[in-house]
């Protein structure tokens, strides 16, 4: 009985160079390719096994209708790191709960606060600042907070979840001690409201506010000149996220900001020149 035929092997063009030079461009590519990996391995983000669950919340021009800069941000962050992301659309107030049980990892656009700080690593990205809208019928006179808050006939409008941030949080505290604040479960109907005259005020941030209102058509007004502004940041769950991971997050948030990327992203919402304000060094 003969024995079966070997089907002769194919060689490949590289197994066909002689072993010395096949050494040579083996280590010619791991010398190029080495500092990569280990810059890699030492401060680019380590990515979890499944993918990361990032907030999202509708907010003007940071997330509306399925786009705006937070989603151009948390994209590029996902190519950068090569982890994947899951996208998950909810209330602003749902997103702080669900980064407290761990089922929401990440957030951006986000204040901060003292709160917030017990349940979530903060890397900042941009400069924001509150201004205070007023409809067309409120007094000229009514100038500052405290003209506000003496006006018993005035309300405030805000979003559920949201923070106002300095110097407002005081003001709206006193509001609400007096019960004249409007708490609104969405943004979009925050401005629709605020434009049907339930109430005559609301707080925003340009890039916010622009993507609701005619600026011809209502009042803004800095109540707060002496602060200049407060940061934006991108918020990670402490559930599943250690020092060490936020601080890598936050390597990569200033590569991008150095190379140009975050303004190029702003622009595409905002004036340049509006930009510009917005841009951390």
């Amino acid at each position: 009985m003969s024995s079966p035929r070997r089907q002769p092997t194919r060689r490949t063009a590289a197994s066909r160079l002689p072993a010395s030079v096949r050494m040579a461009v083996c280590a010619l590519l791991c010398m190029m390719l080495a500092p990569a990996a280990l810059a890699q391995v030492k401060d680019g983000p380590a990515c979890p096994p499944r993918p990361i669950v990032f907030g999202l919340y509708e907010f003007g021009g940071f997330y509306r209708a399925g786009a705006g800069l937070d989603k151009d941000v948390a994209e590029l962050l996902s190519a950068r790191s090569g982890c994947r992301f899951e996208y998950k659309v909810m209330m602003r107030g749902r997103i702080w709960q669900e980064m407290q049980a761990g089922r929401v990892d990440m957030t951006l656009s986000a204040i901060a606060t003292a709160e917030r700080k017990v349940f979530a690593h903060a890397v900042p990205y941009l400069w924001m600042k509150n201004m205070i809208i007023l409809s067309k019928d409120v007094s000229p006179a009514i100038r500052s907070p405290a003209d506000f808050i003496a006006s018993p006939n005035l309300r405030l409008g805000v979003a559920r979840g949201h923070f106002p941030g300095k110097p407002f949080d005081g003001f709206v505290a006193q509001l609400r001690n007096i019960a004249r604040i409007d708490e609104i479960d969405s943004t979009e109907q925050l401005y629709a409201m605020f434009k049907a005259g339930r109430f005559q005020a609301v707080l925003g941030t340009q890039l916010v506010y622009s993507h609701y209102l005619r600026a011809d058509k209502v009042r803004i007004e800095d109540w707060a000149p002496a602060l200049s502004r407060e940061a934006a940041n991108l918020l990670i769950s402490k559930k599943h996220f250690s020092a060490e991971d936020a601080r890598r997050w936050g390597l990569l948030i200033k590569e991008m900001q150095a190379d140009g990327s975050v303004q190029r992203m702003v622009q595409r919402y905002v004036p340049p020149e509006d930009a510009a304000r917005m841009l951390m060094p």
